[in-house]
C-alpha cells in the first residue's frame, strides 16, 4: 500500500520539529557529544595506525589524545603570550581614547553647537550603558567559561569511549539492521570518517594561510600585534561566512585608537576584505574543495539554523554536520533528493537533477 504524499510530509514535519525541541532542550547533554564523536572520527586513523605497531589499544588512544592535547596548549601559550603585549599598552590605548573623545567633544561642538552640558551628558549615559553591557557580557563570559571548562572536561573522556569501543558501538549498530544493509551501513561509516578527517585537515590549512595573509597585512599597515590579530582572525574562519568579519572588528577598532589619522583603520578594513575574498573564492574551495560540497544556500541555512539551536558552537558545527547528514542522504535511496537539494549539485546548471540523482544507475 503505497502511503500518500501528505501523510509522508506530516511524517517530515513533525520529526525535524521533534529533532529540533530535543536539540535546543538536550544542548548541555549532546553538544559535547557531537564535539567528541567529530574529533574520534579525526583520530580513528592514527589510533588504528598506532595499534598496527602493537601498541595496546588504550595506550595507542592515549598518545593520540596527548597529541590533541598538545596542540591545545601551544595555541593557549600563543594567545597568551600575545595577550600580554595588548595589555602593557592599554595604558597608551587609554590616554588616546581620552584626545579621542576630547577632539569628537570640539567637533561637535563647533559644526553642531552643541553644549558643554550636552556633550558630558551624552558621555556619562554612554558610560553607564557600557559598564551596563560590560557587566552583562563578564557574566556571560563566566557563565560561558564555566561551560567550557565543563565540556573540557567531559570531551576527552567522550573521545576516549568513542575510540575504545568503535568497533562495539558498530557490531550495535548492525544488530539493529538488516543483514542485506550492513554494507551500505560501513560504506557511510568510512564515508563519514574520511569526510570528518579531510573537512578538518582543509580547515586547519585554511586558517594557517588566512593567518599568514591577515598578519603580512597588518604589518604592512603598521600595525602592533599583527600576528596575534592576523591569527585571531583567520581562527574566527571556522565560523563560516561571518568569521572573518568578526575577527576584523578587534584589528579595526586597535588601529582607530592607536593612529593618529584615519587611514590605517580604512587599510585594515581593506586587506581583512582582501582576504575574505581569497579565501571565500579561491583558498577555501582550493584546500577543502569537494570535501564538502554544499551549496551556498544549504551553508547559509544552516549556519542561522545552527545559531538559533546551539548559538557559536552551533555555527561552528553547521556546516560539517551538514555536510553528514548530505553523506548519509545520498547513500539512501529515498533520501537522495535530499542529499542533491543540500549539494553542490543544485548550482550546476548543466546537470539535470534526473542524472545526479541516478548517477549511480547510469554509470
Amino acid at each position: 500500500m503505497r502511503v500518500p504524499f501528505y501523510l509522508k510530509l506530516a511524517a517530515i514535519l513533525t520529526s525535524i520539529v521533534l529533532s529540533t525541541v530535543i536539540l535546543i532542550y538536550a544542548k548541555e547533554f549532546l553538544l559535547p557529544i557531537v564535539i567528541s564523536a567529530l574529533l574520534a572520527f579525526m583520530l580513528y586513523p592514527i589510533v588504528r595506525k598506532l595499534k598496527s605497531f602493537k601498541i595496546p589499544a588504550i595506550l595507542a588512544i592515549i598518545m593520540a589524545l596527548l597529541m590533541i592535547l598538545l596542540v591545545f596548549l601551544i595555541v593557549v601559550v600563543f594567545i597568551t603570550s600575545q595577550v600580554s603585549g595588548l595589555v602593557s599598552e592599554l595604558s597608551d590605548i587609554n590616554q588616546k581614547l581620552a584626545l579621542k573623545i576630547e577632539d569628537l567633544h570640539v567637533y561637535l561642538v563647533n559644526t553642531f553647537q552643541i553644549s558643554n552640558s550636552t556633550f558630558d551628558s551624552w558621555l556619562a549615559s554612554a558610560k553607564g550603558k557600557l559598564l551596563e553591557q560590560s557587566g552583562s557580557v563578564l557574566s556571560g563570559t563566566f557563565s560561558a567559561t564555566t561551560n567550557l571548562m565543563g565540556y573540557l572536561a567531559l570531551i576527552p573522556v567522550y573521545v576516549f569511549c568513542f575510540l575504545l569501543y568503535f568497533k562495539s558501538f558498530k557490531d550495535f549498530a548492525f544488530t539493529l539492521i538488516k543483514g542485506e544493509r550492513h554494507r551500505e551501513i560501513s560504506g557511510i561509516l568510512i564515508g563519514v570518517q574520511k569526510l570528518t578527517v579531510d573537512y578538518l585537515k582543509g580547515l586547519f590549512s585554511v586558517i594557517i594561510i588566512v593567518g599568514i595573509l591577515n598578519s603580512i597585512g597588518l604589518w604592512i599597515l603598521g600595525i602592533n600585534n599583527a600576528l596575534f590579530f592576523g591569527f585571531f582572525a583567520s581562527l574566527l574562519t571556522i565560523i563560516p561566512y561571518i568569521g572573518i568579519f568578526i575577527g576584523s572588528l578587534l584589528p579595526i577598532a586597535y588601529a582607530l585608537l592607536t593612529k593618529d589619522s584615519m587611514l590605517p583603520a580604512f587599510g585594515v578594513v581593506l586587506v581583512f576584505s582582501l582576504v575574505q575574498l581569497l579565501e571565500s573564492n579561491f583558498i577555501t574551495p582550493k584546500v577543502v574543495g569537494s570535501k564538502v560540497s554544499i551549496n551556498p544556500f544549504a551553508a547559509i541555512v544552516a549556519l542561522l539554523v545552527g545559531a538559533q539551536i546551539w548559538g557559536a558552537a552551533g555555527m561552528i558545527l553547521s556546516i560539517p554536520v551538514t555536510a553528514i547528514l548530505k553523506l548519509v542522504f545520498d547513500s539512501l535511496e529515498s533520501t537522495k533528493a535530499i542529499g542533491y537539494f543540500l549539494g553542490s549539485e543544485l548550482t550546476d546548471e548543466h546537470d539535470h537533477p534526473a542524472q545526479t540523482l541516478k548517477k549511480e544507475e547510469t554509470e
